[in-house]
């Protein structure tokens, strides 16, 4: 009866230790967090954007003010239809043009977000707007901006 518990308690200690051995790491997910907002404001490409569109806007603020001293000399039905016309004219061409470049932005953002993560063994990125609190070490928005200003954003319209 004694050999048949000591082999008893003998297979539950060699079963015990090879389960131990075969655990894998459970340190749990490798996650970086990224602020949008900034890399969208410091990287290259969202400086030349937002620097496009002021001076589109400024252009056409001119163009506004002419437009409202000749009108308000002359308001005809006329004038006033081609100055609407024009007002909604700027309005979808501004919107087309902010919207080309906020796709452009977000896709080279997307490609160097997926490229970091590969490259640093990441199983996860999050931006810093949703985290509760994290570890300043795992922000990557710096490494995000450096690799957006290595791509080639196109701003301007071509």
């Amino acid at each position: 009866m004694f050999k048949k518990t000591l082999t008893f308690v003998a297979l539950i200690a060699i079963s015990a230790f090879l389960v131990g051995c075969q655990q894998q790491d459970s340190k749990g997910a490798k996650v970086g967090f990224v602020d949008t907002g900034k890399v969208f404001k410091e990287c290259k490409a969202g400086v030349e954007g937002m620097a496009y569109l002021k001076k589109e806007s400024e252009d056409f603020q001119s163009t506004f003010k002419d437009m409202q001293k000749e009108l308000a000399g002359n308001q005809t039905k006329a004038n006033s239809a081609k100055f609407q016309a024009a007002l909604s004219e700027y309005q979808t061409k501004m919107g087309a043009e902010q919207n080309r470049i906020v796709g452009a932005l977000n896709d080279g953002f997307t490609k160097a977000v997926d490229e970091y993560r590969k490259e640093n063994g990441l199983d996860a990125v999050f931006s810093v707007e949703s985290a509760v609190s994290f570890d300043e070490k795992s922000d990557i928005s710096a490494a995000i901006i450096e690799s957006m200003n290595k791509m080639d954003i196109k701003i301007k319209a071509e």
